[in-house]
């Protein structure tokens, strides 16, 4: 799963952490100041019922003149003394402040009357109601005071709780807006991230479009891949022509392991092709270890499937574990080269079918023809000398007439056999047309072309055909450019000359053209020596 598809997710879950982590602060400081509200409240409650509990006992004691009970007046008036003082050093406002000292005073006035007629000891009942009456005024002071101190502490408590309340949109909004921030960033770098990537494989896709064959596509893949997954070593295997083996499209490093597992591979021995689907090769002994990447260390396979046929696979060695997170660009990639690798491959198989004597396996007609004209321009730059050689296989109708075209056959695939065996690297070996072949030595004067010619007559005259008092045999005729002709129908001719030589001879022999002459173009393969 991507990231982008994934960030939506993560983004809403942040923003829903985020506002349940602000709740939780937000009423956990609502619970923290309506706790502290409801003490302050409780205490307000406390002073009230102090003063009240101090004029109780002041007039139980008037009434009775009796010491026990100033004891619930002496208590109440500590009782008060201790709690304005708390409440003071508790309050948090000029305002809570003032609202206390006021209580204080008009319980100090209070106090005052109530110490005079304590002192009076007075039991004149006029008098009594009178200091009463004069006691009721400050009572009511204080209830007044007490019930503006109760209003502000109220007050106060809608007012925290409206910045609490502030303080947590505001949270949320900072936590919104943070988180948001963040995504967007995500969002710009995943997508920067993407557009380069979608750049780097439209260059990839161009490129493979551009490719003229399968070793310059393979390299291409290969360079693309070590590219965007840096560190590491990709390795395009592909099936042969044949399909028996696998092999490599790309250069591998020397001494590779996978060098080694390559040698003498099938396609079978792949697990990647095998299974159809991706093999992780990794540090542990696996149950199924791949002979071909087995020994390579850690790293991925994945097949060149297009269609129902897999036509190779893709080695990703890394030991970093690279090569399996990059799943995406390598599947994308060979998701986008594999349908060009085949249609290449398919175009060399036609090509090559089209230039390839399907019998004998060597170049055709057409391809000697093209290969004449290329070596004889190098030829005329270099001044190196181009050496003709053409054969034709003895009395080849009578043994097609004799023995089967079957037996015919047989010969002709022989012949091919002895002449790839009996040449350079840089030699061509053609079959031009019927039981005749055509051989071109680059860079060969005539001592060197006679001689390759005679090693290659007995090549010839050594097969067996296991068949009755038949011995195969075949005539030679030699030129060499810039001796015997200076062009490439002149050349033909010069060589089929010294090839009728040789059939005059008597056969199985080789000839040298002794001079050029001039002619019209010799059309490659003629004329028909079969009969001769």
């Amino acid at each position: 799963m991507s990231f982008r598809r994934i960030l939506p997710t993560l983004l809403f879950g942040g923003l829903l952490a985020g506002w349940i982590i602000a709740l939780v602060l937000v009423f956990g400081a609502v619970k923290r100041d309506t706790d502290q509200q409801f003490e302050r409240s409780e205490a307000s409650q406390q002073l009230l019922a102090a003063m009240l509990d101090q004029e109780i006992g002041v007039r139980g004691f008037l009434s009775t003149f009796e010491d026990p009970y100033l004891e619930p007046y002496t208590d109440a008036r500590h009782r008060f003394d201790a709690l304005i003082q708390q409440e003071l050093e508790l309050a948090d406002s000029d305002e809570a402040r003032d609202a206390l000292r006021r209580l204080d005073v008009a319980q100090d006035k209070w106090e005052a009357l109530a110490a005079d007629d304590v002192r009076s000891l007075t039991i004149d009942d006029r008098r009594f109601d009178a200091e009463l009456r004069t006691r009721e005024g400050p009572i009511d002071a204080f209830r007044a005071e007490h019930a503006r101190y109760q209003e502000l502490l109220d007050q106060q408590s809608d007012k925290r709780a409206d910045q609490l309340l502030t303080r947590a949109l505001v949270m949320i909004v900072m936590i919104s807006l943070l988180l948001g921030g963040i995504a967007l960033l995500l969002l710009r770098r995943g997508a920067t991230k993407e557009r380069r990537y979608n750049a780097d494989q439209a260059e990839f896709a161009a490129a493979m479009q551009a490719a003229g064959d399968e070793a310059e596509a393979d390299a291409l893949l290969k360079r693309h891949l070590e590219r965007q997954l840096e560190g590491s070593e990709v390795t395009v295997l592909r099936r042969s022509a044949g399909n028996e083996r696998l092999e490599s499209g790309t250069a591998i490093a020397a001494g590779s392991p996978l060098q080694a597992g390559l040698r003498d591979a099938r396609p079978r021995d792949c697990l990647a092709i095998r299974r159809g689907a991706p093999h992780v090769q990794r540090e542990h002994e696996p149950l199924v270890a791949c002979e071909v990447c087995g020994r390579a260390g850690p790293s991925a396979c994945r097949p060149l499937v297009v269609g129902d046929g897999i036509i190779g696979a893709v080695n990703v060695q890394d030991d970093s574990g690279r090569a399996a997170r990059g799943e995406r660009v390598v599947t994308d990639s060979l998701a986008q080269a594999a349908p060009i690798l085949s249609g290449l491959r398919t175009l060399a198989l036609a090509q090559s079918r089209a230039t390839t004597d399907a019998l004998t396996g060597l170049p055709n007609r057409w391809a000697f023809q093209d290969a004449l004209k290329r070596m004889l321009a190098q030829a005329g730059r270099s001044r190196r000398p181009l050496a003709l050689v053409v054969l034709d296989i003895d009395h080849f109708k009578q043994l097609n007439d004799t023995h089967g075209h079957d037996a015919g056959d047989r010969a002709l695939v022989a012949v091919g056999e002895a002449l790839r065996g009996g040449l350079r690297d840089s030699d061509l070996a053609a079959r031009s047309g019927g039981e005749e072949f055509a051989v071109l030595l680059p860079d060969t004067p005539i001592e060197g072309a006679m001689r390759v010619a005679e090693e290659l007559r007995r090549a010839i005259a050594a097969i067996e055909l296991d068949l009755d008092e038949t011995r195969l045999t075949a005539s030679f005729g030699v030129a060499v450019l810039g001796i015997h002709a200076l062009e490439a129908h002149t050349l033909m001719q010069a060589a089929d000359r010294a090839l009728y030589a040789a059939k005059r001879a008597g056969r199985d022999r080789v000839e040298v053209a002794e001079a050029a002459t001039p002619g019209p173009p010799h059309p490659l393969g003629e004329p028909d020596l079969s009969a001769t």
